[in-house]
């Protein structure tokens, strides 16, 4: 089952401790016989040794036989009472004592998790919520505060206004640290209203925020600028800023300076891990890429072929020999025109979990093992318990937390329930509670998990914040435009709307829609657009509002759909309006609608420099017959629309291919522009996905159908790629 070098017989020997769908608890003895019990720890380090003992003390001429459930065993001398042994593999054991003394027989069982000794100096990792002594903190992005509350109680002790939508934060001695996407800042906040402003650049995006285990430093990943920072507690000065490549997000980091951080969004052959060597946090270098290659041959109904992508959720295990990397695998691989076999509801895509094996500081990852979720959509976030035998997995659509044994990756338990949009989880010291953060609930959640038999129930939840940042309808969109949970939405909670758009944005992929009636379609961003500001919907124009969503759930998500039977067919596609018929479809029109801010380039920098090569870059856009302007139109930069009712305006740019496929099942006879705005995080290009940077759509032969670019020097290109990024929120 696995490729990390572990025997099977060590998880077959899972199945002694319990039944199907049954849990043992870490530290609690099985059904006993006769009165004989084991005494001992109910963990145990591999390559350690570790005693146990029979109770009550077995008779002087009684023969004691220990089943150490790893394949050995040992027969002790009569009399005598306890045993030691030392195993080799970690998982979970059943050991098993047999007291035998002449006729009579008396037996007992425990469970023994064997795990790797965790680090003295714990791994830390980058999460939207943390626990601090008798604190919990969270960070509410839609509210652009964080808050901080009773780990006992869940009473209220601070909420503290911060940046614009924060993203993480981390807690260093008496201060925290909080990751403000929007704005570019990271605010610091002291043990009373100690408040400072770091400042990162506009349009830099920080996102995750993890303290250095060693405690001199803390790293930040810059989501849009590619770039992490290290920032020194003393002081709160930048030390370093280092290109780790599009995308980083969350951060994982051990105390010899190994620090891991996902690309979030994977390119269409593989997902990326970058290992940092931090060891000297004033020049962290980028040391290695750990490639996930995208995965072929298992589609089934219970896997799917795919790349991992929407890497949110990543954490050491405490021995810090591996980490654990969730997020979507999504099947950019199998579709009518790719493999001649269609895509259905269930393997379009699902959660799944990726283990890499880590050695010294400076050694490659391995990719070990990939673990599929069966009817469940993506993994947003990880926790593992503080001994490392299990972790935690939190699926925000279908609104459950499940937990597995670390080693061998079967389920051991669940919660059920856990709120909208969950995006953060951290177990307090212990391993007795775990807190969960649901993002659109506005709510921290404390759950007892000292037990897995049965499912946990909530000590306590809190309310984050006092006044809804969001319009009724605008909450209520944002919610089901993630809930795979709802069958109205996905048939096998696998599938909605953030599929392919979690947080508004595209996940840069190239998908098959051939099957629909389309063909390869490069996902578009939703973030700036604002529904229906820029046009029509898609690069066909197949959509003339975001109701007409109701065919991709009812046919491609295998959900009910919102809509009645007769208004769906009536209105499918492009014919009778579809808005006002549901108050679900309406509220994610109104959803899409606020995302009308495309956020503020990272190339932004106002130097003298920038601002005379966007000007150069502009003049060259502007000239007239270049053609750039004719489509791309100001100050939206396009001109899509409906030219009369239900014909799109679309142009041929020399970029249609037999891959193109068709328009609602007929001719595609061209495109419909895309906005530039936004450009810098809208990679790869054009509606086939195969221009990966904006160069390569300059210098792509469309025989001048796509604007005259041909005769521009690699200076002059250079210029007008500056201006075409710069298209942002603050672009007149």
């Amino acid at each position: 089952m696995r490729s990390a070098g572990w025997p099977a017989l060590l998880f077959a020997s899972v199945t002694l401790a319990c039944g199907p769908g049954e849990v043992a608890d870490a530290g609690s003895d099985a059904p006993v016989s006769g009165g004989l019990s084991i005494e001992g720890p109910s963990f145990a380090f591999v390559g350690e040794e570790t005693c146990w003992r029979a109770a009550p003390n077995i008779a002087p001429d009684a023969v004691l036989t220990v089943i150490w459930g790893d394949g050995e065993r040992s027969t002790l001398s009569a009399g005598v009472s306890e045993a030691c042994h030392s195993y080799a593999f970690p998982g979970p054991l059943v050991m098993g004592m047999t007291s035998v003394r002449g006729a009579r027989e008396e037996s007992a069982t425990l469970l023994v998790h064997v795990v790797f000794p965790p680090r003295e100096v714990p791994v830390t990792r980058s999460s939207s919520i943390a626990v601090d002594g008798d604190s919990v903190w969270a960070v509410e992005p839609d509210a652009d505060l964080v808050v901080e509350l009773d780990a006992t109680t869940g009473d209220l002790r601070r909420r503290v206004d911060v940046g614009d939508r924060p993203r993480s934060l981390a807690i260093a001695g008496d201060e925290v640290f909080i990751a403000c996407e929007g704005d570019g800042t990271i605010h610091v906040l002291g043990p009373s209203d100690g408040h400072t402003i770091l400042e990162l650049g506009a349009g830099s995006g920080p996102f995750g925020v993890v303290v250095d285990p060693r405690g001199e430093h803390v790293f930040v990943s810059l989501l849009r600028s590619g770039a992490l920072v290290s920032v020194a507690l003393d002081g709160l000065l930048e030390r370093a800023r280092i290109e780790v490549g599009p995308d980083p997000r969350a951060l994982a980091m051990r105390d010899d300076g190994l620090l891991v951080v996902t690309r979030w969004r994977a390119e269409n052959d593989a997902a990326s891990l970058m290992l940092v060597d931090a060891s000297d946090p004033n020049a962290p270098v980028l040391s290695d890429t750990t490639r996930l290659s995208r995965e072929e041959g298992r589609d089934s109904d219970t896997d799917n072929d795919g790349v991992l992508s929407f890497l949110d959720a990543l954490a050491f295990a405490p021995d810090g020999g591996r980490v654990l990397v969730g997020g979507l695998k999504a099947n950019i691989v199998t579709g009518l025109f790719r493999t001649g076999l269609p895509l259905t509801a269930q393997t379009t895509a699902r959660g799944a979990l990726a283990e890499i094996m880590l050695g010294d500081l400076g050694e490659p990852g391995l990719d070990s093992f990939r673990r599929p979720l069966d009817d469940l959509d993506a993994i947003s976030a990880l926790a593992f318990s503080p001994m490392g035998e299990q972790v935690y997995l939190a699926v925000p659509g279908a609104e459950v937390v499940i937990v597995l044994d670390a080693f061998s990756l079967d389920t051991v338990g669940s919660i059920d329930d856990v709120g909208h949009a969950v995006d953060g989880m951290v177990l307090d010291p212990s391993g007795e509670t775990l807190f969960v953060h649901a993002a659109l609930s506005r709510e921290v959640r404390a759950y007892d998990v000292r037990q897995l038999r049965s499912e946990p129930t909530a000590r306590w939840t809190q309310s984050t914040i006092t006044t809804e940042p969001f319009t009724p309808d605008v909450l209520a969109g944002a919610i089901l435009f993630g809930r795979s949970r709802d069958g109205r939405m996905s048939r096998t909670r696998y599938l909605s709307c953030a599929s392919c758009h979690r947080d508004g944005e595209s996940d840069g992929l190239t998908w098959d829609f051939t099957q629909r009636g389309e063909g390869l379609r490069n996902t578009i961003p939703l973030r700036g657009r604002g529904g229906l500001l820029d046009g029509p919907l898609h690069w066909s124009a197949n959509f003339d509002e975001v109701q007409d969503f109701e065919q991709d759930i009812r046919t491609w998500q295998g959900g009910s759909g919102f809509l009645s039977d007769g208004d769906f067919h009536a209105g499918m596609p492009l014919d009778a309006p579809l808005a006002g018929l549901s108050p679900e479809l309406d509220a994610l029109a109104a959803y899409l609608g606020s995302l009308d801010g495309y956020g503020v380039s990272p190339d932004r920098s106002l130097t003298a420099e920038w601002e005379a090569s966007r000007a150069r870059g502009e003049s060259i856009f502007s000239e007239a017959d270049r053609g750039c302007p004719t489509c791309h139109i100001p100050p939206r930069y396009t001109d899509s629309a409906f030219i009369s009712p239900g014909v799109p305006r679309l142009h041929d740019v020399g970029t249609l291919r037999p891959s193109s496929g068709s328009r609602l099942g007929a001719s595609l006879t061209g495109i419909d522009t895309p906005t530039l705005r936004g450009l810098w995080s809208s990679a790869p290009y054009l509606h086939d996905g195969s221009a990966e940077n904006l160069d390569a759509v300059l210098t792509r032969d469309t025989g001048e159908l796509h604007g005259r670019t041909s005769d521009l020097s690699d200076a002059q290109r250079g210029d007008l790629i500056t201006f075409l990024r710069s298209l942002d929120d603050l672009a007149p």
